[in-house]
C-alpha cells in the first residue's frame, strides 16, 4: 500500500524520472489523500493523485479546452435553467459516492470514482465557461456583444458534454508502454491548468474595478498575480496537509 504523500520512486529509473515524480507527488500531495489502493496505477507507479481526483482534474482541464475552442474564445451567456440544473446534476454521482463510501455504507472502486469524478469535473468546467471565456475578452480588451448566444443552444448539446467523461474513463485504463508518463504528466499538467484558469479568472475579476485591465501589460501581470497565487496555494496547501497528517 502506498503510504499517503510518500514518494513513489522507481529504482530503475534515471534520476531525472525520479525527479519529475517527486514533483509531481508534491504538486498532487497539496490536494489529495494520495492512498495508494485509492489509486490509478500503471506498471506498479501510482499516478500523483486519486482516482477521483484523477477523474475531477482531467474532466475540468479538456471539457474547458474544448469549450474554448469551440466557442472560439467568444464568452456566451449561461444555458438555460435546465440545462443548469442538468450541469448540476452531474455532481450527483460523485458526492453520493463519496459519502457512502466514507461513511461506511458501501464500498466504492477506482473505476466508480474515475467515472464520478469526471463527470463532475466536467460539469465545473462547463459551468465556469462564461466566466473563464469573459475573463480572457477583458484582457484583450475586446468589447462583450450585445447579443451573445447561450452556451449549450441545441437540445444535443448538454447531453453531448458526457462524451468527456466517458472518453477519458475508457482511455485511461488500458496499460501501455508509457501510460504511467503519459497519464501522470497529463493529470499534473490538468491541475496546474485548473487553478491557473480558476485563479487567472479571480484577479480579472477583482481587479478589474481598479482599472488595472486598461495598462497595455495587464495580461502579463493577471497571468504572473495568478501563477503566483497557484503556487503559494499548493505550498500552503501542501504543508498545510503535511502538519495535519503528522497531527492526526
Amino acid at each position: 500500500m502506498q503510504n499517503p504523500g510518500s514518494f513513489y520512486i522507481v529504482k530503475d529509473m534515471g534520476q531525472f524520472g525520479d525527479f519529475l515524480i517527486r514533483i509531481m507527488r508534491q504538486v498532487g500531495f497539496g490536494i489529495c489523500h494520495q492512498i495508494g489502493e485509492r489509486s490509478l496505477s500503471f506498471g506498479g507507479r501510482v499516478l500523483p493523485v486519486c482516482a477521483r481526483c484523477t477523474g475531477i482534474f482531467l474532466g475540468f482541464a479538456v471539457c474547458l479546452t474544448v469549450l474554448l475552442i469551440a466557442y472560439r474564445g467568444r464568452a456566451p451567456r449561461y444555458p438555460s435553467w435546465p440545462k443548469i440544473a442538468f450541469l448540476v446534476l452531474l455532481f450527483v454521482p460523485t458526492t453520493v459516492d463519496a459519502v457512502t463510501s466514507y461513511a461506511g455504507l458501501r464500498e466504492s472502486g477506482n473505476a466508480i470514482r474515475m467515472v464520478t469524478g469526471a463527470l463532475a469535473g466536467t460539469a465545473i468546467a462547463a459551468l465556469l465557461l462564461p466566466l473563464v471565456a469573459g475573463a480572457l475578452l477583458r484582457i484583450r480588451h475586446v468589447d462583450f456583444p450585445e447579443e451573445r448566444a447561450r452556451m449549450l443552444e441545441p437540445a444535443w448539446a448538454a447531453p453531448a458534454l458526457l462524451v468527456v467523461p466517458a472518453f477519458l474513463s475508457l482511455a485511461i485504463w488500458p496499460s501501455w508502454p508509457g501510460a504511467f508518463w503519459f497519464w501522470a504528466l497529463l493529470v499534473t499538467a490538468s491541475i496546474l491548468f485548473t487553478l491557473l484558469a480558476l485563479n487567472f479568472t479571480l484577479v480579472v475579476l477583482v481587479l478589474e474595478g481598479l482599472r488595472v485591465s486598461e495598462s497595455a501589460s495587464a495580461a502579463a501581470w493577471f497571468t504572473g498575480i495568478a501563477v503566483a497565487a497557484v503556487i503559494a496555494e499548493l505550498v500552503v496547501s501542501n504543508r498545510l496537509h503535511w502538519i495535519v497528517q503528522r497531527t492526526l
